[in-house]
């Protein structure tokens, strides 16, 4: 094994601890262990534990710009807000179950969110955040449509509490056994959760009706994430 295939075996073996267990209570011991070579070798390639997780959230947290290039060419409107919340909901609710990683992702965000945020802050500021000016942009021209509603909700609110709703339902799908009893399919359930939500800003019921059409919505959101690496392509596996 090359020094490089060495440091990506390691990475990958201290993902699943790290979630398991948190930055603080992980011991190199548990991390050498878990990549079965010495804890000498292990700091042979990561002179510290802090080199370790910083490799790792900079692999998992870099965000490719085809997610950007894809926000910044949509036109400020209504329709524009609906298919920013699918990508949303598509990223949370459903790439973390394909991403090779599984469900270290969400995981991780745990543990971080018990500590210093830093990897949940690193994971969703390159995703989401730069979505901030674009959902004020078609918040107000929906307005001037009159297709949202006047309600006193600030324009970046209209992007993190529907993050935050698809987060909690991401994080309750975890254990083996679910939490809570919706009686609905997964796909049922993200449909109506992104109905709510987008009823929750403020748009109409007609609008909605109008811009959110899953069975359109569905592949073109696919193929943001394939060329964002988010997703496989289609007929390739893992």
């Amino acid at each position: 094994m090359s020094a490089e295939q060495r440091r990506e075996s390691i990475i990958k073996a201290a993902i699943p601890v790290f979630a398991k267990k948190g930055f603080a209570a992980a011991t190199t011991k548990d991390l050498a262990n878990a990549a079965g070579v010495s804890e000498a070798l292990l700091y042979r390639h990561f002179p510290s534990k802090e080199s370790l997780y910083a490799n790792i959230q900079e692999q998992i947290c870099s965000s490719d710009s085809s997610i950007h290039d894809y926000v910044n060419a949509l036109q400020p409107g209504s329709e524009s807000l609906v298919k920013m919340i699918y990508l949303i909901f598509k990223i949370v609710f459903e790439v973390n179950v394909t991403h090779p990683l599984g469900r270290s992702i969400p995981r991780l965000m745990i543990q971080s969110l018990l500590e210093d945020g830093e990897f949940t802050r690193s994971f969703t500021e390159p995703r989401f955040k730069q979505m901030l000016p674009h959902i004020a942009e078609s918040a107000k021209a929906a307005r001037a449509a009159r297709e949202m509603v006047e309600m006193p909700v600030k324009d970046y609110e209209r992007l993190w509490f529907p993050h935050h709703l698809a987060m909690s339902l991401r994080l309750a799908t975890l254990p083996e056994e679910e939490v809570f009893d919706y009686a609905t399919e997964p796909s049922e359930r993200k449909r109506n959760a992104i109905w709510f939500s987008l009823r929750g800003m403020g748009l109409t019921d007609e609008t909605i009706k109008k811009y959110f059409k899953p069975e359109i919505l569905e592949p073109e959101i696919d193929d943001v994430l394939v060329r964002a690496g988010m997703r496989p392509r289609p007929g390739i596996s893992g």
